[in-house]
């Protein structure tokens, strides 16, 4: 037998060995997803229902419901696509088409593959000491969201630069033979091209993202949260007089300070606030508004008279020097309009008017992997069925986005002809 033939026969060897190992593994890891699935088909189906949906966490299984980690879980990952998706395309394009190659390039792409394989553990301690210590966002939804952000941007980085790559030479080539710009070559040749690339490698780190519970828990997710974020433009709600009286540090980061409160408390610039007080009769009362002027030479005292004067409002200081408003018995107030700056200044909460379109963002959340292990957590084994169909909409989120993924670069890829 001739040399090139022994050479043939073992790369066909080769091949078909490489095949049935491929095989092989692909069976097994089907093989463990079925299994899985039907484990959580038989715990956690009976659960999946519209109530089940639709209702809030309580403390009876029968009664709990995964409403607000769904919601969370979307809300998060809403601001982590829109963080981490323009920025993550941005300096993929950039490094592989603009920035020049040389050695500080090469230290910027060797430290982008090491951050993908960083623990996730990691990007949550950085982003408690950055975003919630530093810039004082809180365990807020836009926390969780750019923290995840964080840990998907190598990934999106990445998928980025092997999409652009993929398209030959000679595109780019011809596009400058003719004289496009470099950003028109970019815009409509290479981002079009390398569309499905990209997309894939999105959905695909998204996906990754959604199942994330390490650094969510690290930033201080809560477990257990009963109501949903308030909705753009929605009404916000007057604060009743039954619950209206309360105590508010001066400074809401160094809590309540007995001494010093002339210049914790004063406003932080010239300006007005609107008082609005709701009469007791009912609901469909018109408010009465009265405009308040302050100065930044006021002091707590003053800030107390001032309140105090509006009719139906009550003003005082607590023992601990802290200001603390109330309307009248089965009156409501709210407010409004704060030019000087001191509803931030004070903590003070407004009440009634309109949320604004991103107040959602700074609302605390959970997301559905940190309750399903709030869950599992409880004796009753009644929530080990809760935490299965919870797993359930979690596995049917990222099979979809897996699957959107395989749909939109096989849809690609039939529309781009070289």
């Amino acid at each position: 037998m001739r040399p090139i033939d022994q050479t043939i026969r073992r790369g066909i060897f080769a091949d078909r060995v490489f095949s049935i190992i491929g095989w092989a593994s692909l069976l097994f890891c089907l093989c463990m997803l079925g299994l899985l699935l039907y484990s959580l088909l038989s715990d956690g189906a009976s659960r999946l229902s519209w109530d089940f949906l639709s209702s809030f966490p309580s403390r009876r299984a029968a009664a709990a419901g995964a409403k607000s980690a769904l919601v969370g879980s979307l809300l998060v990952m809403l601001i982590t696509a829109c963080t981490a998706i323009p920025l993550g395309i941005a300096a993929g394009v950039y490094l592989e088409e603009y920035a020049r190659k040389n050695w500080f390039t090469s230290l910027i792409e060797v430290n982008i593959a090491n951050l993908a394989a960083v623990p996730s553990i990691i990007y949550g301690l950085m982003a408690l000491g950055l975003l919630v210590y530093q810039f004082h966002l809180g365990q807020s939804i836009l926390t969780g969201g750019i923290t995840l952000a964080f840990l998907i941007l190598p990934i999106v980085i990445v998928a980025t630069r092997e999409a652009l790559r993929s398209i030959p030479q000679h595109m780019r080539e011809a596009a400058f033979a003719l004289g496009a710009s470099r950003w028109q070559v970019v815009r409509d040749h290479l981002l079009p091209y390398s569309t499905g690339g990209i997309s894939t490698g999105v959905i695909i780190a998204l996906s990754r993202a959604v199942g994330e519970t390490a650094p969510l828990v690290t930033i201080g997710a809560i477990s257990y949260i009963a109501f949903l974020p308030p909705s753009p433009f929605s009404e916000r709600p007057w604060l009743p007089a039954t619950n209206a009286q309360r105590a508010i540090a001066p400074n809401a980061q160094e809590g309540p300070l007995a001494s010093g409160l002339d210049d914790m408390a004063r406003p932080p610039h010239s300006g007005t606030i609107e008082v609005r007080v709701r009469p007791a009769q009912g609901a469909n009362t018109t408010p009465v508004t009265t405009t308040l002027a302050f100065e930044p030479s006021m002091s707590i005292e003053d800030l107390r008279a001032a309140f105090d004067s509006v009719e139906g409002l009550s003003a005082s200081l607590t023992p601990s020097g802290n200001l603390a408003l109330a309307a009248d018995a089965g009156s409501e107030f709210s407010l409004a309009n704060d030019t000087a700056g001191l509803t931030r200044a004070l903590d003070l909460d407004k009440g009634g008017g309109r949320y604004g379109p991103v107040e959602w963002a700074w609302s605390p959340f959970t997301v559905l992997p940190i309750q399903m292990f709030n869950w599992l957590s409880r004796p009753d084994e009644a929530f080990a069925k809760n935490a299965a169909a919870a797993g359930l909409l979690l596995m049917a989120v990222t099979l979809g986005m897996n699957g959107a993924a395989i749909f939109v670069r096989a849809r690609m890829r039939r529309r781009i002809k070289w």
